[in-house]
């Protein structure tokens, strides 16, 4: 009986509470409107991770189509590869007013930093060259091997390249760089490649690319290859940016495919020079040679009876001194050397010969998105002055108008040439 009095409580307990709650139920709650995405954009001309395509500072784009390759074989132009996920080689160059990314290959295996345009064939074009790693998986294991091939892009690609070289054989860490040029000084191109601690020399020979010469190997690796006057003797040097040493080290041509009389520029302490490269950067008539890397610092080297003395080093610039150049940025007839920092501080510098104080004085900077890892001079747009091509996310052309400012971004690439 006690159980079922029980029983009977609890039922009419819950008899109460539910007629208390008739006609007061809660109504159901709305569905939530749809996530909308979030298109960030700050408007600062730059293509940043989380702006979409359709924001002005993305007004690049990834892909504009498959179209054919049109290269400006007398102007200049952009070319870029690249060393992250999106290892295709891309195209820029400005048209009715405007850049754009107009052609980039298929994806690739591997990464295609090693990007350069010049005419490496000599038929009078200019073509895309790009230097990748390649391997062979299948088969038995002695014969799983990696090795590198020269990739050509001509006018008329749609991505595919219309030439691949033979097997160049195999460097450690690849071909970190590339440049083709008149290294031999006989009027006709050849593309000097970097291989890790040694540089190779090769040549089209009609059908494909014959093997001039290999530098020896080094105890240090090489980041990065020029070639131009350095010592104003009216003949091409090639110059290595070396690693460790804070030198530079410049090759001469001595005939019959030979490379050969190094000269190890003066040191300017224990650092990797990244970049080395030949410009008239004091504007006398003569090149000097101008460099950074590792000690954040802009530094140049002047050639006077027979060795390469630094005769220039800035002040630290916040960051590795990766990108160097020099062109008439300002449009007044002079060339400006241009330093880019990546580290603590990601800026692009400008500095300008002073010939009253016989030194290079800073001029002007400007703030980057993020850190400068290599950068080109050129008059893109044919106004008279150089632009400046950096890899500052991704693709990022500057201008100095009448302060140096970014007019251009494209999110990808980086590893850039203007030619």
């Amino acid at each position: 009986m006690r159980l079922k009095a029980v029983l009977v409580t609890l039922f009419l307990v819950f008899l109460v509470i539910g007629l208390a709650n008739i006609g007061y139920a809660k109504p159901n709650k709305p569905d939530k409107p749809p996530k909308q995405p979030r298109s960030k954009c700050d408007y600062d001309g730059i293509c940043e991770p989380g702006e979409k395509e359709d924001c002005p500072d993305c007004q690049g784009g990834e892909e504009p189509g498959p179209t054919a390759l049109q290269l400006d074989h007398t102007g200049l132009q952009i070319v870029s590869g690249s060393e992250v996920t999106d290892t295709k080689v891309y195209h820029i160059k400005y048209m009715n007013g405007v850049y754009n990314n107009t052609w980039n290959s298929i994806v690739n295996d591997h990464v295609t930093f090693a990007t350069s345009i010049g005419d490496v064939d000599n038929d009078g074009n200019k073509e895309i060259t790009t230097v990748m790693n390649c391997r062979k998986t299948t088969g038995p294991p002695s014969q799983r091997v990696s090795y590198q091939k020269i990739f050509v892009y001509e006018d008329g690609s749609t991505g595919e390249a219309n030439y691949t070289s033979h097997n160049l054989g195999w460097s450690q860490n690849g071909v970190r760089d590339s440049i083709i040029a008149d290294a031999d000084n006989d009027g006709y191109n050849e593309i000097v490649l970097v291989e890790y601690k040694h540089i190779e020399i090769y040549e089209w020979n009609g059908s494909g690319f014959e093997n001039l010469w290999n530098s020896p190997e080094y105890d240090h690796s090489i980041w990065s290859v020029d070639v131009g006057d350095a010592d104003n003797d009216g003949d091409n040097e090639v110059v290595l940016g070396m690693m460790t040493i804070g030198s530079a080290i410049v090759y001469e041509y001595l005939g019959s495919n030979t490379w050969g009389n190094p000269v190890t520029t003066e040191s300017i302490g224990s650092y990797n020079i990244d970049y080395a490269k030949v410009r008239d950067a004091d504007n006398d008539g003569d090149n000097e040679i101008v460099g950074g890397g590792t000690s954040n610092k802009l530094n140049v080297w002047e050639y006077t009876n027979g060795s390469y003395g630094n005769v220039f080093l800035s002040e630290d610039l916040g960051g590795f001194t990766q990108g160097i150049d020099a062109g008439d940025v300002d449009g007044d007839g002079k060339n400006e050397v241009i330093a880019g920092a990546a580290g603590d501080v990601n800026k692009i510098y400008v500095f300008k010969y002073n010939e009253s104080v016989g030194t290079y004085e800073m001029i002007d900077s400007v703030s980057c998105s993020g850190g400068v890892g290599r950068l080109s001079t050129g008059d893109l747009d044919n106004d008279n002055k150089d632009e400046i091509a950096a890899s500052v996310s991704g693709i990022t052309v500057f201008e100095y108008s009448p302060n140096l400012k970014s007019t251009y971004n494209f999110g990808y690439g980086g590893y850039l040439e203007v030619s």
